[in-house]
């Protein structure tokens, strides 16, 4: 039994879909079950979030060889979760952190998924840490103006980055969550190609077969935006810090991590978008 938490996210989602594709039974712990409705009998799912350890204890009944964990939670909560995960003896944990723990460990992101890396080893248990850049899907954040008035605010510039699929984070999960061999223990991702907000914009333009406009936005703008759609303020904060650095030309790097776990290369922006178009229709 793999048990996957976060189930309804882009990235769990994911997990569960690879997870039941290939044969492996599945138990979500979701705040919402009626969020996986769509998985019916096929998946078994309980009820409960970070701050609930005992319906996590419940989550982990019978044999469970592994755990997928995302960073939600207080410290303490977390840490109650990964004792109960400790005291199942579970094989394999595998962790969504960022790459902001080495790229910018002083922000708010790289110091709380830092925090919660820390916990997971202090715990003696068989961690995998992936730390992905930013995900295509960050994309869904221009959804508001594209509807509006067919714009995409770009506070980046002509900055460019490595955005990775969440399916390639999920692929990469799965083979950590599945596979005793793998060795490595901090993976960190990429996409495999780097591409600028405006080639992204020109992409989502021609799937969609409808003109859309890049419009420059300042950081403190970009900030307003994310804050404005719900983003708590300190972790906007962070978020804003990553854009920062792409603008000023320092995120432009890849690594071949998913194609050494998974043996293909990672999906590009375009191959993405086929996928999701419909979700700027």
């Amino acid at each position: 039994m793999y048990v996957v938490t976060g189930a309804s996210g882009n990235v769990g989602n994911q997990i569960v879909a690879q997870l039941v594709a290939a044969g492996h039974p599945v138990r979500a712990y979701v705040r919402d079950p009626s969020k996986l409705a769509q998985w019916a009998q096929r998946i078994e799912v309980v009820a409960g979030d970070y701050d609930t350890p005992d319906a996590f204890a419940g989550a982990l009944e019978g044999h469970v060889e592994g755990v997928f964990l995302m960073n939600i939670g207080s410290a303490d909560a977390f840490r109650e979760l990964v004792a109960r995960i400790a005291s199942k003896r579970v094989p394999r944990v595998v962790f969504l952190s960022t790459s902001m723990v080495q790229n910018a460990p002083d922000t708010l992101l790289g110091r709380l998924h830092g925090e919660k890396e820390d916990i997971i080893r202090g715990a003696g248990l068989d961690g995998r840490f992936l730390r992905p850049t930013g995900f295509m899907s960050n994309a869904y954040l221009w959804l508001p103006s594209i509807r509006a008035n067919g714009v995409v605010p770009n506070p980046m510039g002509d900055g460019r980055a490595a955005p990775i699929a969440p399916e390639d984070i999920a692929a990469v999960a799965v083979r950590a969550l599945t596979d005793a061999s793998l060795e490595e223990s901090v993976l960190t991702l990429t996409g495999g190609e780097t591409i600028s907000v405006p080639e992204q914009a020109a992409l989502l333009a021609q799937a969609l077969d409808r003109p859309l406009r890049c419009v420059d936005v300042t950081l403190d703008q970009a900030l307003e935006n994310l804050t404005r759609a719900g983003v708590p303020q300190p972790i906007a904060a962070s978020v804003v810090k990553a854009y920062e650095q792409v603008k000023a030309g320092n995120a432009a790097t890849t690594v071949d991590t998913v194609e050494r776990v998974l043996g293909r290369k990672p999906m590009r922006f375009e191959q993405w978008l086929k996928t999701h178009a419909e979700r700027f229709e």
